[in-house]
């Protein structure tokens, strides 16, 4: 098979799966083409002599065949099969790497404070590989992490996600904004336990899966300072007004609220970063359409509105999305479509405001 000109080899199945061979999943192809412009970004912005990148879990080697020209390429994976692909591959594509056969996590923790890049992109969550991938960074690392396991952070199995994350979810329209913000909570507090500061610069959901991407500094201070960004999202069923913060009460009608948490409360990206990461990506490529949003709505914290979930609720009809948006913008608000629905807006607009927008 092929991926942005880059030959891999793989058994032929219909639907990849854990029991698969050799994983490759062609669906996350636009998880592969953010990262790889998210690395360029931030690989401009380093300056050491040595640049060392590991993809932990490499299966087919695609991840690792995309960062090429990066810098010094470690590929593992403990599937003997996999390596004969990667292999095979690093050959086929004239790619220079160094390959292991090793437990993720074994070869993580031996080389501690080695990788300024280090990509965890495991089948489920990735919380079993934050230990080793905290020991791994360095003072100035970027990290990538995927997770497949949102139904648990996005509220279907509420105690799972309580022991595995040590949070509270919440199943409605924002379910999996509050699983994105659950992961980054997780990655957050864990390097914080190192004294590393994980700092999220290109977060988002697709799909079947969740990407969390961040740079990683050796700061304390850094990391207590940003210990205020971990809270809970407050929202009323009743008339769907939401608070990044813990209440009792509906700030809009008064009625009893659902809590979720603790998450982070903070940005889920940094916008100067994915202004830079449209900028390294191709007009052609579809994962572009995924940036634009994310650069869009970044600067914006309040969880989005679903105005086909307001209508409903408000007993109006749904409005197209671009006649709220001008209204708002007219009113002065800052407001952007949302990543994470074709129906849903982001904007720091009183819940009055919006609905005000919805009846014009």
């Amino acid at each position: 098979m092929e991926e942005r000109g880059l030959k891999i080899f793989v058994p032929e199945e219909e639907e990849p799966g854990k029991d698969s061979s050799v994983f490759y999943n062609k669906d996350m192809k636009n998880n592969r083409d953010i990262s790889w412009a998210a690395l360029k970004v931030f690989r401009e912005k380093v300056e050491v002599p040595e640049f060392n990148i590991a993809d932990a879990l490499a299966a087919s080697g695609i991840r690792g065949f995309r960062y090429s020209g990066q810098g010094n390429i470690h590929l593992n994976d403990t599937n003997p099969r996999a390596i004969e692909s990667i292999e095979k591959g690093l050959e086929e594509n004239d790619i220079e790497a160094e390959v292991s056969e090793s437990d993720a996590n074994v070869f993580l923790s031996e080389n501690r404070n080695f990788f300024h890049l280090i990509d965890v992109d495991p089948f489920g969550p990735f919380t079993p590989y934050l230990d080793s991938t905290a020991r791994a960074a360095n003072y100035q690392s970027f990290v990538g992490l995927t997770a497949t396991d949102n139904a648990v952070p996005a509220g279907s199995y509420k105690k799972t996600c309580m022991r595995r994350y040590g949070s509270t979810p919440m199943k409605n329209a924002l379910m999996h904004e509050t699983g994105l913000r659950i992961y980054i909570k997780e990655a957050f507090q864990n390097f914080a336990r190192y004294d590393k500061c994980f700092d999220p610069k290109i977060c988002w959901h697709e799909r079947h899966y969740t990407r969390v991407m961040g740079r990683v500094t050796e700061s304390k201070s850094r990391a207590n300072r940003t210990l205020e960004n971990i809270g809970y999202m407050s929202f009323c069923p009743q008339c769907r007004w939401r608070k990044l913060e813990r209440v009792d009460k509906c700030g809009h009608c008064g009625a009893e609220v659902k809590v979720a948490g603790p998450l982070w409360t903070g940005k889920i990206s940094d916008q100067r970063f994915t202004s830079e990461v449209l900028e390294e990506m191709p007009e052609d490529w579809e994962s572009r359409e995924i940036v634009e949003l994310l650069d869009s709505e970044a600067e914006i914290l309040t969880p989005f509105y679903d105005l086909h979930k307001m209508a409903s609720s408000t007993g109006l009809m749904a409005p197209k999305r671009e006649d709220v948006i001008e209204n708002l913008r007219e009113k002065g608000y800052p407001v952007s479509r949302t990543h994470f629905t074709p129906t849903g807006i982001r904007t720091d607009a009183p819940l009055e405001d919006v609905i005000s927008a919805m009846k014009d």
